[in-house]
């Protein structure tokens, strides 16, 4: 709408949640045009083959650019370590962020590459697919600015390399006219990669870079399981990417990297040793620098899936150099034998798993049976298509529409997957944890932030399963048929204070569905405000039975004991709960108030800067400083806090 408009609808411009505009539009701009020009009906179908198209384009130019390298025999062997690269493969059909950058990324090299190698000669060819590649790479992401200066260093240490050696064609003359054209290369590339962006055309200088910056601290953060336990993403271990990257990467490709770096000084030692370091660097250094700069990252190593390319075209030349010096028939024959047998691993995988391949992990963590509860799965919720159709099949096998209309909820968005039978079947988004407050016949759940305590001892999938989406035996997503409504009807009665009707509708609720996190909470709460204190406890302490880390059934614990007095229990349950989860807000209030009543006035005070530091707008840890300000005498400090509360 921004371009069709030429710049008057700003709706683009306003992406608060999903942060999109800092997001290049070059590719889904294109794949736009090409639906509106075609008349594309199933638009989500056309961006997955457009984005496809993306992937095996990354994985023809790796192979071009290792042929360039070392021959077409390293090319080859590259195309090989794709068709075994799980992971890789699963993004190119749905990962529409990631494999279009990996494919202006490694074309970009390539073509850097291509144009270095005529130098001194200025190839009008290669000038112009180098602008093309960086206007592709950047007009995806800010991040493409990088290229740029790696199109300077490699053309700056080409020149200073043949320098070293001798080559009298480099002169003050040949630098500057280097240098010059680069930089109107550099221009062009980043003018072109600006014209479908809307955000990069309100102000092409600045823009851009709030966009770098927003990439390098993504503002959005997830919480994710990593080594069995739940982080943020902005809290993951430094090693978080390495280590997803050597669980999750092929053994045959890992090995390959292994025997490049290895035999890294011989290789160096070939006519091609400064297009290999640079390829190295492609590779690396992105990598490193996200690693020190502590960027926030999450689902594996998706982030870095650009420098996936490099990494294959290294290893592919690490079994190239091998293959070149090995002078035994037998030993030539071993390597082959050996290479068969560590393809078949994540060939298996892709084979039996199909569309389901970025969920592969390797034999070093014991595959996604080894994975499972200790690293997140189906993060994208790809299963949710696939279950999706399963249960329109059995609500028409099982004639339930010849009844009232179904309401299918599920833990992520699937009007689209139903909107062929939205006369019939109405969607809705739920949250698992509070699946008993919500009106649903069945619901379609992933995984992804379901507790590992719960995945590891097959407290997940819940008892009301009726199918499973499985990836080598392993459950990945569930549907879930509703037994009874008397969970939502009892949530309903506690909302409305009629607490004795609650207590009895959820008290049977739960004997139908004693997995049911919600009506534990639930049955808390109505016992607390029927004077019960002692049933409220034993229902939460029931909860975390099979839940022992879930925030709220802690933080309602915390609270009782701080009305008993017991302040210590519920101090300890606070900051249970802040270790556990930092982002559970109502935590530090309470953990504020508890040190209020033991007179530590300093702690309670910190605990709520801590919230407002990580949550400005939290309200009430807001409106418990003010008040906290007010009873000081501090007035300034009080209005200050109160008034920005008073706005919210």
């Amino acid at each position: 709408n921004y371009l069709e408009s030429l710049g008057k609808d700003k709706s683009a411009l306003h992406t608060p949640k999903t942060h999109l505009k800092y997001y290049g539009q070059f590719f889904d701009n294109i794949t736009t045009i090409v639906i509106k020009w075609l008349n594309i009906e199933d638009i989500y179908q056309f961006r997955h083959i457009a984005n496809s198209i993306a992937g095996w384009g990354t994985i023809f130019l790796s192979g071009l650019l290792a042929a360039f390298l070392a021959g077409y025999r390293a090319g080859f062997l590259t195309l090989l370590l794709f068709l075994v690269s799980s992971r890789f493969l699963g993004h190119t059909w749905n990962n529409l962020k990631d494999i279009p950058f990996a494919l202006g990324y490694i074309a970009t090299i390539y073509f850097i590459f291509l144009f270095i190698k005529k130098l001194p000669k200025l190839s009008m060819k290669h000038a112009h697919l180098l602008i093309l590649g960086l206007a592709f790479t950047f007009g995806i992401r800010a991040g493409g600015i990088l290229l740029i200066c790696f199109l300077f260093l490699f053309v700056g240490l080409f020149l200073v390399s043949n320098y070293i050696n001798g080559q009298k064609w480099v002169t003050h003359k040949t630098v500057l006219y280097s240098f010059l054209t680069i930089l109107i290369i550099s221009v062009l590339g980043y003018s072109l990669g600006l014209v479908l962006w809307p955000f990069g055309l309100e102000d092409p200088l600045k823009n851009p870079w709030l966009s770098y910056k927003a990439m390098v601290q993504f503002p959005t953060t997830l919480r994710q399981i990593f080594e069995g336990s739940v982080y943020w993403s902005d809290q993951f271990p430094w090693y978080y990417l390495l280590k997803y990257m050597v669980i999750s990467i092929p053994t045959i490709v890992m090995a390959g990297l292994l025997a490049f770096a290895v035999f890294t000084n011989r290789l160096f030692k070939s006519q091609q040793w400064i297009f290999i370091f640079f390829l190295g660097f492609s590779f690396l250094f992105p990598l490193f620098f996200i690693i020190l700069g502590n960027s926030n990252v999450y689902g594996a190593w998706r982030h870095v899936t650009f420098i996936y390319p490099p990494l294959v075209i290294l290893s592919a030349l690490g079994y190239d150099w091998i293959i070149k010096n090995i002078q035994s028939k037998k030993l030539k024959i071993a390597l082959f034998v050996i290479f068969l047998v560590l393809c078949v691993h994540p060939a298996k995988f892709i084979i039996k798993n199909h569309p389901y391949e970025y969920l592969y992990f390797n034999e070093w963590i014991g595959g996604i049976k080894g994975a499972y509860g200790n690293y997140e799965t189906d993060y994208y919720f790809h299963t949710i298509r696939e279950a999706s159709g399963w249960l329109q099949d059995h609500i028409e096998k099982t004639n339930l529409l010849k009844e009232d209309k179904i309401k299918v909820a599920s833990n992520f968005p699937v009007s689209w997957l139903f909107r062929q039978s939205q006369g019939e079947i109405s969607t809705q988004y739920i949250k698992y944890y509070s699946r008993g407050n919500y009106d649903w016949d069945f619901a379609i759940i992933a995984n992804a932030y379901i507790h590992p305590f719960q995945l590891k001892n097959n407290i997940w999938p819940p008892e009301n399963t009726i199918h499973t989406i499985d990836i080598n035996g392993v459950p990945v997503c569930a549907i879930l048929e509703r037994k009874t409504k008397e969970d939502y009807q009892g949530y309903l009665a506690l909302k409305k204070n009629n607490y004795d009707q609650a207590l009895f509708l959820l008290n049977k609720a739960i004997k139908t569905d004693p997995g049911n996190e919600s009506v534990y909470i639930n049955l808390s709460r109505a016992f607390r405000k029927s004077g019960d204190i002692n049933a409220a406890k034993n229902y939460l302490n029931k909860c975390l039975e099979i839940y022992p880390e879930y925030e709220v059934a802690n933080y309602l614990l915390a609270k009782i004991h701080q009305m008993e007095g017991e302040t210590d229990k519920a101090i300890e349950l606070f900051t249970k709960n802040l270790q556990n989860n930092y982002k559970h807000f109502p935590s530090y209030v309470g953990l504020a108030m508890a040190y209020f009543d033991t007179g530590e006035d300093h702690l309670a005070v910190k605990s709520l800067k801590k919230c407002i530091g990580i949550n400005p707008g939290y309200k009430p840890a807001l409106i418990a400083l003010g008040n906290y300000y007010k009873s000081q005498g501090n007035n300034d400090l009080a209005k200050k806090y109160l008034n920005y509360a008073e706005k919210l």
